[in-house]
């Protein structure tokens, strides 16, 4: 980028983080999410490092807060409370110890790293070891004076175990458990929720009333302290414990940089266990005069870092969009971004879904927008940022033709989808072959995408049921394909005709039709007699209405007629007849009866010893189901690592989360 270009995109990231600051910080009103902010920030602070001359001092990474509430008397902070340059990967943490290295040479960088808790700052002030002021961190310089309400914080002695003068400096935080309390009594008394618990512990220390500070129940840690001299800040933290403050028993002393990401790691793993909410950790020289002579830089100690956890939102530009066609020749459009680091991996396409979403939305090719993803989430253009626009940024429109084939698209009425509606379509063709061997139909280990592709571009098959047809000296003339791998695939082909009936209907690729319903699909084929073999199987699933489809529940009328009209189709009935004429065997349709029964189950993030179709299938052979979505019918969601918005929704909802171990001792 240019220097022109980059004045300009930096006067308008200026204005838009000056706005969100005054918002957050002054009004206690979040218009973006703090991964949003922190992103933009970070954009901010690039451009100004490439091009230091056009830093200004009313730059927001030049200032601390906001300034002091009008309602509040205002306090002068006898050391200013400054804000912390924030580290996002290893690499900027690594750029970081380089930088303050070089301006300490010889001296041995050792670290302390505490958790970030996402609350209030704030100040407290005791003279002869009596509480007598406490204060927020207002500008930095400024703040608010709010004793009355944080002497409402038991967590914070009124006096201290030896009589000293001192400052103590922490985070007023409203407790995960208190606020989900507070929320479920609000919603019966018909009041406003709470948005999150730091806006909850920021808006009720700003309380006119103490009374409403009080009844919030907040706590408090603490986490530096001033008046008295310690050579570390790890002993800052065991002197706050011996004066009978709360401190946090995860802090931990580093020795290097290796130990800082492996702590980093371990909490990340760990955070949705703790009582409060972290997003990161505070990184800091260990040496107290060492941090000292570091000195500050604009608005921030040169010897601290926050090092944050991978935010779940991040804001970078569309470059392109593209339309990608699905196995059902369903159209779905797709950004093409900006690579930007979201909930630690690096995002370079987010789904836009239909063109209905793309006009609410309005995205535009050129855009800066919000891309969010959580967990196992696909990643989606959340929203578009409107005041960073040049001019040049362009509609787009949907294509009128297929992509890939150039077939006719249409959308039909009522419909938000446009769809390919030919049937030869050479991409629909290709999604269908990989929907039929993936892990949920077949599990045809080993035939992948590459493989299937070159077996159709070679003519070996037209469509699924040939890969039952296909021997090991078809496969070994083709390029790349020694006679160990021709006969693998072979293999693990002849090793999966035989099939549950419920894989069996998945893999169909009815539309419309999911995992869930496909067993649900099973389980009526069951209902209506004793199997006998696969013919009556098909003569059942054929002979059925789209009434009588539609009398399962959670099939509501648009999947029952998809259902009917699938097994009307003669070409479809003929694929099914090729697939036993070629060998495949249709195993019994009897759905389970365990002591899971009548529980319904939700896997999110990632299992340690299971992959999660191993952990569905345990729930099924105990007669439980199967939800991809989180409801108040839920029973219990199974968590694991890096767990996503599923996780969140079970607790709002109060649904009972338990592990991968709890879950493995309830199936035993």
């Amino acid at each position: 980028m240019d220097k022109l270009k980059a004045k300009q995109r930096i006067e308008k990231l200026r204005g838009l983080v000056e706005k969100n600051r005054y918002a957050y910080h002054v009004l206690d009103k979040s218009k973006v999410s703090d991964a949003v902010n922190d992103s933009l920030k970070h954009e901010l602070q690039e451009l100004e490092d490439q091009y230091p001359d056009l830093i200004t001092p009313d730059s927001p990474t030049q200032r601390v807060g906001g300034k002091p509430l009008d309602k509040f008397q205002k306090v002068a902070h006898a050391t200013p409370m400054l804000s912390l340059t924030d580290a996002f990967d290893e690499s900027e943490m690594k750029t970081w110890e380089g930088r303050i290295s070089k301006l300490v040479p010889g001296q041995r960088l050792d670290y302390f790293a505490e958790l970030k808790i996402d609350g209030l700052a704030v100040s407290l002030v005791y003279e002869k070891g009596v509480f007598v002021r406490g204060a927020t961190r207002g500008d930095g310089s400024i703040g608010e004076d709010v004793t009355q309400n944080l002497k409402t914080i038991e967590a914070i002695p009124l006096k201290l175990k030896e009589s000293v003068s001192i400052e103590v400096r922490g985070e007023a935080y409203m407790p995960i458990k208190t606020f989900q309390l507070l929320n479920a009594r609000y919603k019966k008394e018909g009041k406003t929720l709470l948005a999150n618990p730091r806006n909850a512990a920021a808006g009720s220390i700003r309380q006119l009333n103490p009374k409403i500070t009080a009844e919030r129940r907040l706590s408090f840690i603490a986490w530096d302290l001033f008046g008295e001299k310690l050579e570390t800040h790890e002993k800052i933290h065991s002197r706050l414990a011996e004066l009978g403050f709360k401190t946090i028993s995860e802090n931990k002393y580093c020795q290097n940089l290796e130990e800082i990401e492996k702590f980093k790691e371990e909490m990340e793993k760990t955070r949705e266990k703790l009582p409060y909410q972290i997003d990161g950790i505070v990184v800091q020289v260990n040496n107290n005069q060492l941090k000292s002579d570091l000195g500050v830089v604009g608005k921030a100690p040169r010897g601290m870092i926050a090092y944050k956890f991978a935010p779940e939102e991040a804001t970078t530009r569309v470059i392109d969009i593209q339309v990608n066609v699905g196995r059902t020749g369903v159209l779905t459009p797709v950004a093409i971004l900006k690579p930007v680091l979201v909930a630690g991996s690096t995002v370079s396409r987010a789904t836009l879904h239909n063109e209905d979403e793309i006009r609410k939305k309005d995205v535009r090719l050129g855009d800066t927008v919000v891309v969010h993803k959580a967990g196992d989430v696909i990643p989606e253009v959340k929203k578009v940022i409107a005041e960073l626009r040049t001019g040049k940024e362009r509609e787009f429109h949907f294509p009128k033709k297929c992509p890939q084939c150039g077939g006719p698209v249409k959308r039909k009425e009522g419909k938000a989808a446009y769809k390919c509606l030919n049937k030869k379509c050479y991409t629909i063709q290709r999604r269908a072959l990989e929907h039929f061997v993936s892990r949920a139909a077949f599990d045809m280990a080993g035939v992948g995408p590459k493989i299937l592709n070159k077996f159709a571009d070679e003519g070996l098959i037209k469509d699924a049921a040939d890969l039952f047809n296909l021997k090991v000296g078809d496969i070994e003339p083709l390029e790349r394909f020694a006679e160990k791998s021709a006969q693998n695939i072979v293999d693990s082909i002849q090793t999966h005709r035989k099939i549950d009936l419920p894989r069996f209907i998945y893999a169909l690729g009815i539309p419309n039709v999911g995992e869930e319903t496909a067993y649900e699909l099973a389980e009526r084929v069951n209902q209506k007699s004793k199997i006998k073999n696969q013919n009556e199987i098909l003569n059942i699933l054929k002979s059925q209405t789209a009434e009588s489809w539609q009398k399962i529940p959670d099939v509501g009328p648009i999947v029952a007629k998809s259902i009917y009209n699938w097994f009307a189709d003669k070409e479809n009935l003929e694929f099914v007849n090729r697939l036993i004429k070629n060998g495949v065997e249709i195993k019994s349709a009897k759905v389970a009866e365990g002591k899971l029964k009548g529980k319904s189950f939700v896997f999110t993030g990632g299992l340690e010893t299971l992959t999660r179709e191993e952990g569905k299938n345990m729930v099924r052979k105990q007669g439980g189901d199967i939800s991809e979505s989180v409801s108040k019918e839920t029973d219990y969601v199974v968590a694991g690592s890096e767990p996503g918005e599923k996780f969140d929704k079970a607790k709002k909802l109060g649904i009972k989360i338990i592990s991968e171990k709890e879950f493995l001792e309830m199936i035993e």
